[in-house]
This record gives C-alpha cells, structure tokens and sequence, in this order.
C-alpha cells in the first residue's frame, strides 16, 4: 500500500479501536471526525480558490481507503461528505458555491448527500423524489431514501424529477419548512453513519437553492471524482479483515493473510491504473466487474475471518462479526443492475 499521510496514519489506531463500540452503540462518530478534522480531512477536496488543497482524487480515495481500513462507518460519512463538496465545486455557476466551500474547509458547515433516488434507489415506478415548478423555485414532494448523516447535515445536496421527466440538482436546508428527518434506519451495519430517509411534503426550495436543471441527467458530468470510488472502501475493508486474520496466531491464519493479500493487491492495481487520467472511458466499462470481485473478495476475507475466531465471532462485540455485516453494505452500496449480476454471479460459482 502506497504511504499514506502521516498524521492520518497517527489517528487510526485510535480510530480503529473505538470502530465496534461505535458499531454496538450507533452513536454518531464526533471524535473520529474531530480526530480528522485536525489532519486536515475537511480542506482535503475542497478547491484552493475555496480554502481547501484541492488533492487528487485517487490520493483522496487512498486515504479513503486508510480510514476504512479503521472504520468503514466514518470512511463512508467521509466520502460522503467529499462528495457534496465534489458535487458543490462541480456547479460552477451557483452562486452560492463559494460560501459553502469555504464553510466546509474550515470545518464550519457539514454536508452531504442524497442522490440515491436519482442513481441506483427506486429506479422503478413513480419518481421517490417529485419537483413542480413554482413561481421562485420548486416544491418538493416524496422522500429521499438514503442520506448518510442526515440529522448532521445544514444541507443536503439532493435531485428530484419533474413530471416531464427532468431533473433538477439542488442543496436542501435541512430547516426548510415541509423536510422532516426520520430516525436513522435500523440497518445491520454502520449505524453509527447515521444514514437516513428525509421527507419532503410540500416543501418550497427557493430558486436560489438550484444548482442545476431541469435537465435530462441532473448527475452527468457535475461531480469531480473517480468512476470507480467505491472500491476504495471496499479495499479499506478488506485490509480491516486481514489485520484481523493476522491476529489469529496460527499457520492457517498466515496462509489467509498470504493468499488474500495477493489477490487483494492484483485487483487493487488494476483499478489504481484505470484511475490515471484519461481512463476513464475504460474504467467506466470495467467498474461492474470491478465493483463485483471488490465485493466477492471483502465477503470472502470477512466470513473467513469468522470461521477463523469461530463462536467468538458470532458475538456482538467481535470485530469479525462486525467486519462481516459490513461486506454486505458493499453488496447494496451503489450497486446498478450490472455491479448486481456481477456480484451474485461470483457468489453463485461457489
């Protein structure tokens, strides 16, 4: 593994210690955040016009990777976080853009997003998010399913469809009269992410709140990031998996860590070199294959890692029994159709 920042690296014991008390508890991760907030996590996407480093978005998704490796709930509220920002500098025309970077750099502002609806959630039927045009903006109606941190969260960057079909990107405060948070969802695994469904009931967005539409794809081409992002996580997990195994004092455990490993770093190369620029056409049609040996391979080193610690690992307060409930996130995290068959057609060559 390429190295990573050293004051990150100083923080992850810390936050890989505290992982499945958080697991067991829910409660949100504040002194995770806090811990990178004061490695600089909060200037790390955000653009230098804005205040922030504006790094790469392959080292970005590296050290997404580092963090998951610790924990996968705060990698994700991270990442998720990241990626308002990435959708917020992609709105060149916004005139709001500016102020909002500039809070999130300093740690000032928490955003995040809600664009499921729009990507893989719901895709069938009635829109689960509805826009009508008013006389300054929209009114809202319907819900958006899935907002990590959501009760966190001054805004959310969000989308909805209209009844023509197009859709509108927009920042959503979270005080607007007619939103409603729900309680986070009773979920299996990172529940300390805080992820959870916002109603909408005839809520007014003034148009200043639009970032982009109507348009055909309201997400096409506006987030600067990497096609294939979500395998860091899935890569952070699966080195979560084999420091545990390598826990396991015994030849078995270090043939795992030995076989895993090697299988780890062949997939991990080919996505890193689909990541340099001008890939991203070939990452494009890689990612579903990608996307489904990532979550073949953190199943594999997970339920392994089980087997390994046998009945201890069937309780609450194991690690394995926690890094084993949080491949299946990766089995749901969008996932297209494509990612989908992928995945199950790996699981079913048994």
């Amino acid at each position: 593994m390429e190295p990573i920042l050293p004051s990150l690296g100083q923080i992850l014991p810390a936050i890989a210690d505290r992982a499945t008390a958080l697991d067991r508890s829910g409660d949100w991760p504040q002194q995770d955040l806090a811990d990178l907030g004061g490695v600089g996590a909060w200037r790390w996407f955000v653009p230098p016009d804005c205040g922030g480093e504006g790094i790469d978005p392959l080292e970005l998704h590296l050290r997404y990777e580092a963090i998951a490796a610790a924990s996968l709930a705060t990698a994700l509220v991270l990442s998720q976080r990241d990626s308002a920002v990435g959708l917020i500098n992609g709105a060149d025309d916004w005139p709001l853009r500016s102020e909002y970077l500039r809070r999130m750099s300093r740690g000032e502002c928490f955003a995040t997003i809600g664009i499921a609806q729009l990507t893989t959630s719901r895709q069938v039927g009635a829109p689960a998010l509805r826009a009508s045009a008013m006389a300054d903006g929209y009114r809202l109606d319907g819900v958006i399913p899935w907002c990590t941190g959501a009760a966190k969260a001054e805004i959310v960057i969000a989308g909805a469809a209209l009844e023509d079909g197009q859709q509108i990107l927009f920042a959503l405060p979270m005080d607007l009269p007619g939103v409603r948070i729900d309680p986070p969802l009773p979920l299996v695994s990172l529940r300390s992410s805080w992820t959870a469904r916002i109603q909408c009931h005839s809520a007014a967005l003034p148009q200043r709140w639009i970032m982009r539409g109507p348009v055909a794809k309201a997400l096409a081409g506006r987030s600067k990031g990497l096609v294939i992002s979500q395998a860091f996580l899935a890569f952070g997990l699966c080195r979560g998996g084999l420091q545990l195994i390598g826990k396991h004092d015994s030849d078995r455990a270090r043939s795992l860590v030995l076989k895993f490993s090697e299988q780890l770093e062949s997939l991990r190369s080919r996505t890193i070199e689909l990541c340099q620029a001008g890939r991203e056409s070939d990452a494009a049609a890689a990612a579903p294959a990608l996307r489904g040996a990532c979550n073949d391979l953190a199943v594999r080193i997970t339920q392994s890692a089980v087997a390994l610690y046998k009945g201890s690992a069937l309780l609450l307060d194991h690690p394995a029994q926690r890094l084993a409930r949080e491949a299946m996130f990766l089995l749901v995290w969008s996932c297209p159709d494509a990612v989908i068959d992928c995945t199950v057609n790996a699981l079913a060559q048994g």
